[in-house]
């Protein structure tokens, strides 16, 4: 396959970005699914017609919610995603992007594949796994050791 077929086809030029702004109630019509607490992407799940008010672009359900207002949020878990939409101002900027080829719900298919280094994919798949580190706990397993003492008689 060509280079330039390749690049043409590259999920990368498939993202998009919604505008979307707070109802009266002060919701956005959305349910946020996935997160890297069960190894996801975030995602759109539900996409309610009425409630959220788009002023640019589309929400779609089953959508990748890459970034809010420039803020990377792949790798984070839904509750860090929900703060970071919590205190953005309106209008937010999603970036999404359609699941399917490379890039779906799973995480771990995603950061287990192979990019040359300096590539789109290998700058995403290191901004992942930063967001990733921001929640994991340092965690030292310690055996328990049972020490026998002998004694020689002399």
């Amino acid at each position: 396959m060509s280079k330039s077929l390749t690049k043409k086809n590259h999920w990368t030029n498939k993202v998009h970005e919604a505008v979307v702004t707070r109802s009266i109630e002060g919701e956005f019509g959305f349910e946020l699914k996935g997160g890297a607490e069960i190894g996801q992407f975030p995602y759109f799940g539900e996409v309610k017609q009425g409630k959220e008010t788009v002023q640019s672009g589309k929400l779609a359900q089953d959508e990748l919610l890459l970034e809010v207002n420039d803020t990377p949020v792949a790798g984070l878990t839904t509750r860090d995603v929900l703060a970071v939409i919590k205190h953005c101002k309106d209008p937010i900027r999603f970036k999404c992007v359609k699941q399917g080829g490379m890039v779906d719900k799973d995480l771990r298919h995603y950061l287990n594949l192979r990019f040359s280094k300096g590539s789109v994919d290998h700058d995403h798949q290191q901004i992942i796994r930063d967001n990733l580190y921001l929640r994991t706990v340092p965690y030292t397993r310690v055996d328990t050791c049972t020490v026998v003492i002998t004694y020689l008689r002399i």
